[in-house]
């Protein structure tokens, strides 16, 4: 399947919103108050740095223990001090990250977690051959 991707959706198609199939669809803020009346809709703000998720829509979280050692990886780099809190003679502090550092490891942390998540996701291809052309079918469960 293949779903649309709008980097930016003019203001003239903002009906486009209510789309009764899976988007992702980048919007400018000023029309903030006119997606927050969508209800099916997860709306990522980010300039804000938050997400709104409606009641209707279930998440799940991450498998363990993806789920411990990515919490235990992003504490590490964000809140450094927290791994020698408890030491009677912590190490001396060394000059904290600058701010791209920082990023960059937050990005390495999420793409090993991406990594460890779609490994092996060959297995769940399936090859059929009943059409002129070779289709992939995806089996979620195997």
């Amino acid at each position: 399947h293949s779903y649309p991707y709008i980097p930016i959706l003019p203001a003239q198609l903002l009906e486009v919103l209510s789309s009764p199939t899976p988007f992702i669809i980048g919007v400018h803020s000023v029309f903030r108050n006119d997606i927050h009346e969508l209800l099916d809709v997860i709306i990522a703000d980010l300039d804000g740095g938050t997400i709104k998720i409606p009641e209707c829509i279930h998440l799940s979280q991450l498998p363990e223990p993806l789920l411990h050692q990515t919490q235990m990886a992003l504490s590490l780099v964000l809140h450094p001090d927290l791994e020698t809190a408890d030491y009677a003679f912590p190490p001396p502090r060394t000059a904290l990250s600058h701010s791209k550092m920082l990023d960059k490891e937050v990005r390495a942390i999420f793409l090993r977690l991406f990594a460890q998540l779609f490994q092996g996701y060959r297995s769940c291809l399936q090859l059929i051959r009943i059409h002129a052309e070779p289709v992939i079918h995806f089996q979620k469960v195997k």
